[in-house]
């Protein structure tokens, strides 16, 4: 039995208590937040230890897992902390606020012999999966494109947390919020999956347009990889008409993806050339396709991966390379031309 520690109880902290709960294997034995009336709802809720104190919370011999799901600014910080006292890492996406922090990080587990594990639970994704699959299986051919979009317009993302509006951390710069650093983690991780490297460079626009001033609620890269294919993200906010959540062109056929409704896509239309020469097409209805995150097949999958019956997970290597991918779209954006990785 793994004993799990999470530190940051706002929403996303309850949704990895639940996981954690709903998993054989797992418990969830303490949490640590700042906040008191949080705490009084974590030990009635959970029954488990709770702490005001980070310190405090490490101090204790069980923890065999601490779960960091906490703004952005602070996951370097407070992920080495624990490393230090020699417990396992899992923390939320993205890994950290830059590549240079990402690889302190990396260099904490590797000093002190520890998992660090980061949540890119969009891996899980059954639109993703089914992306994955059809690549691999030939059908469309030699892949020449891939379009990865998420078109939002919702009131609900800027304020996105425990203290709502209070507090909307998404759409201010002293927390990294903007959807580069907020969607743009799973984006970018589900591409370098599928093409199973880094690009060679990147180029990159952010824009505030509707929702933040300090930080992006739209933006748009392109991927150059070596092979010439041309993979293209674009994730927005202030879209009130979406586009296909994926557009993959291939040498002998087409995949798209739509949505049902967003943020659930649910339809997919595959149509290619057969080896006789015929044009076939295919529709899919993908049933209970949850929003990213929400599948929870992290956890399920954690313990597998640990006792070595499960071959890929989320490691600290792979997941610094998408912060590298992500800050060199920032630095695109910044200085207006193509950026090598």
């Amino acid at each position: 039995m793994l004993k799990m520690g999470i530190v940051g109880l706002g929403k996303m902290g309850a949704f990895h208590a639940d996981w954690i709960r709903e998993n054989e294997g797992l418990e969830l034995t303490a949490v640590c937040d700042k906040n008191g009336k949080r705490l009084e709802v974590a030990k009635s809720e959970y029954g488990v230890e709770v702490y005001d104190d980070y310190e405090k919370f490490l101090e204790r011999a069980d923890t065999d897992f601490v779960v960091v799901v906490t703004t952005n600014d602070v996951h370097e910080s407070l992920s080495i902390g624990a490393l230090e006292c020699k417990k396992n890492v899992i923390v939320e996406k993205p890994m950290s606020v830059g590549y240079e922090s990402c690889m302190r990080m990396v260099k904490a587990a590797e000093k002190n012999e520890r998992h660090l594990f980061v949540h890119q639970s969009s891996r899980w994704d059954r639109d993703f999966l089914l992306v994955k699959e059809t690549i691999a299986s030939g059908l469309i051919g030699e892949v020449l494109t891939i379009q990865s979009n998420v078109m939002l317009c919702d009131e609900g993302w800027p304020a996105w947390g425990i203290d709502g509006i209070a507090n909307p951390w998404r759409i201010k710069a002293e927390y990294f919020g903007g959807l580069l650093f907020d969607w743009g983690p799973h984006l970018v991780d589900q591409m370098l999956l599928l093409k199973g490297e880094a690009p060679v460079g990147v180029f990159g626009l952010l824009q505030s347009g509707v929702w933040a001033t300090e930080v992006d609620d739209h933006f748009f890269a392109i991927l150059r990889f070596k092979d010439q294919s041309i993979c293209r993200i674009e994730v927005s906010n202030n879209a009130r008409i979406t586009l296909p959540r994926w557009h993959i062109i291939g040498t002998k056929g087409t995949l798209q993806v739509d949505g049902f409704h967003e943020p659930v896509w649910d339809k997919a239309e595959i149509v290619y050339v057969r080896e006789n020469g015929r044009k076939e097409s295919r529709n899919l209805i993908l049933h209970d396709v949850k929003e990213s995150g929400i599948e929870g097949g992290f956890y399920r999958d954690l313990i597998p991966f640990i006792e070595g019956r499960k071959k890929e997970f989320v490691g600290m290597y792979e997941a610094a390379k998408v912060v590298r991918v992500l800050e060199s779209i920032k630095k695109s954006s910044i200085e207006n031309r193509f950026v090598a990785c």
